[in-house]
């Protein structure tokens, strides 16, 4: 999309808790790149400064613009029509760069806790890459930098933790000559190693499904406190 720089002035002046947004969306856009792969490309623009609005883009050869580009034409007109729009997501809606490949297109309207906007973030997919490179590229996991990931998608609290627990029960299972006071203990802590207690609910839940008391599960709890605690 072209952009005509004239007449572009700072319209916001962001404060730090605004700041602080920026900073938390910079990790969502390079995120959600790193999903889509090299031809998608993400882009934050802060009103701060429309002459150089972009303070993170991800992919940035798809339209060619780079941190510190101005914001775009379509940008603008986005920026005149925001009170009279239905949804700060904008999109989907198909767009041309400049040199001509057709991209599929999303906006957000970005605002601060007193609803007034501060920024707009864009995703662009370049659609015309071949499709097999594209899902190719897609579908190739590049880098595992955290474990090895097995996520499982519950509905409720309680499936969330039916699941946990049956994992962790054949886990445990395959420990040989552990009592079942010392099995239990073992899945506790691993429960509280892998953050399950950080939901509320979570204890009553594992000690009903477990047949154990609250008393139980705190106490095993404190103990895996102490035993991560002694690992640092």
């Amino acid at each position: 999309m072209k952009q005509n720089t004239e007449h572009m002035q700072s319209t916001v002046t962001l404060d730090i808790d605004e700041k602080a947004i920026f900073q938390v969306l910079e990790n969502v856009t390079e995120g959600v790149a790193r999903a889509f792969g090299s031809n998608c490309e993400v882009i934050l623009h802060s009103l701060d400064d429309l002459r150089h609005s972009v303070v993170k883009i991800v992919n940035g050869h798809v339209t060619g613009r780079h941190i510190g580009s101005p914001m775009t034409d379509y940008g603008l007109k986005l920026l005149n029509e925001a009170d009279s729009l239905v949804d700060d997501v904008v999109g989907v809606y198909n767009t041309k760069s400049d040199d001509g490949r057709l991209l599929k297109s999303v906006s957000i309207l970005l605002r601060n806790s007193e609803g007034k906007i501060i920024g707009i973030m864009c995703i662009n997919i370049d659609l015309s890459v071949p499709l097999l490179d594209f899902i190719k590229e897609f579908s190739t996991i590049a880098d595992v930098s955290y474990e090895k990931a097995i996520e499982h998608f519950p509905s409720t609290l309680d499936d969330l933790v039916n699941e946990t627990l049956e994992a962790l029960r054949n886990d445990a299972d395959i420990q040989a000559k552990l009592s079942h006071s010392e099995k239990n203990k073992a899945i506790v802590m691993e429960l509280y190693r892998r953050g399950m207690f950080r939901v509320a609910g979570a204890v009553d839940l594992v000690a009903k499904k477990m047949g154990i008391s609250r008393y139980t599960v705190y106490n095993y709890i404190r103990e895996a406190k102490i035993k991560l605690t002694e690992q640092i």
